[in-house]
């Protein structure tokens, strides 16, 4: 089958446009992204021509150029010389769109810029698989998004490390905030989930170590470590794993197939300042999972356990010295077997920890110790 063939229409050093507005020649006009220059005047609703390469002297900002910097046209730029806000070449890729490359050097006290123009889009589309050394971005971010959906799912995002040869190892894949200059913070290194769809789930993030992919080979191991400060006075980054925001929380679940879990430091729970009061179940304190300092008893006021969720823990402090405490379950549960609703009697100066059987109950021993 036969191609059909191209027209040749003219040489591609300029292209046709017809302004609204009287263009002025040597004004630049941005086309999508693209700057060109006019080389000469085009009158209104005239059809003229723009230039898409040569050689110009631009108009610049204060911005210093060394022969071979990528030069970008800001139609908001206040050139050297003109007027403020008119439109001027400078070297930011955050304030316009890639005009060319700078073919000599100029001052910060030059008004112009040699420029080597570059017809390039700002944006580009490849198809297909892209092969680099490195990939370094030329704007305020550097974004990696998976195609849309069209009335299906998103295209996925997929960083693996390359496959090692014979016997050596995979390629590792590291996820690195850029460092900070002076005493500016280093960049974060994130990982997010994609946000939900009118009626879906957000994204999961999962991370793992590699499978061993012969029987007897170990798994790889899974190392989250904070940036180290410095070793003089120097503060190591925290570590924080949390749920997200929500009205429900999530959970946060550790060793569900693990053998053992082995902690370095002892943990710390959550402690807070509970008061007694009332004298039933409806009017009585609340108490939160961890630690409870509670004032206030009299030997009929007393404090509500919070709701029973599996193996969660409530320690309970009488701060009083010479006075009881009435501890209530949650309504509609019971606490030690003493039947629903129905509270039981701690101790003055005693310490009491409970802990909820699934969603039923609490079960709580106590143990005297002197709390004053």
């Amino acid at each position: 089958m036969a191609q059909t063939p191209a027209i040749f229409r003219k040489v591609g050093d300029s292209v046709d446009y017809t302004p609204t507005n009287a263009v002025i020649a040597g004004q630049v006009v941005v086309i999508g992204s693209v700057p060109l220059i006019a080389p000469v005047a085009i009158a209104a609703n005239t059809q003229g021509a723009l230039a898409v390469e040569g050689l110009w002297d631009v108009p610049k900002t204060s911005d210093v150029f060394t022969v071979g910097d990528a030069v970008y046209w800001d139609e908001n730029g206040s050139p050297v010389t003109g007027t403020a806000l008119s439109g001027a070449a400078d070297n930011s890729y955050s304030t316009g769109n890639l005009m060319g490359w700078a073919a000599a050097n100029a001052a910060n006290t030059a008004s112009y810029v040699n420029v080597k123009m570059t017809s390039a889009e700002r944006t580009a589309t490849i198809a297909g698989s892209v092969t680099a050394d490195d990939i370094t971005g030329s704007d305020a971010s550097l974004g990696v998004t998976g195609i849309a959906g069209n009335a299906g799912a998103g295209g996925a995002i997929v960083a693996a490390g390359g496959a090692g040869d014979g016997n050596a190892a995979g390629g590792l894949v590291s996820v690195t905030g850029g460092a900070g200059a002076g005493t500016g913070a280093g960049g974060a290194g994130s990982l997010v989930g994609g946000a939900a769809g009118t009626t879906g789930d957000g994204g999961a993030i999962a991370i793992a170590g590699g499978a061993g992919p012969v029987a007897g080979n170990t798994g790889g191991a899974l190392a989250i470590i904070s940036g180290a400060g410095d070793a003089t006075n120097g503060t190591a980054g925290a570590i924080v794993i949390d749920s997200g925001a929500g009205a429900t929380k999530g959970a946060i679940t550790i060793g569900t197939n693990a053998a053992s879990l082995t902690l370095g430091k002892m943990p710390r729970v959550p402690m807070g300042d509970a008061v007694a009061a009332g004298g039933n179940i409806a009017t009585a304190g609340a108490l939160a999972e961890g630690w409870n300092l509670v004032s206030a008893s009299d030997n009929a006021k007393g404090v509500q356990l919070p709701s029973c969720v599996d193996g969660a823990q409530c320690v309970v402090i009488n701060m009083v010295t010479d006075k009881t405490l009435l501890i209530y379950p949650p309504l509609g549960k019971q606490v030690n077997l003493a039947g629903a609703n129905n509270a039981i009697t701690v101790a003055a100066n005693t310490i009491s920890t409970f802990v909820s059987e699934s969603t039923n109950a609490w079960y709580g021993p106590t143990s005297t110790a002197d709390t004053a």
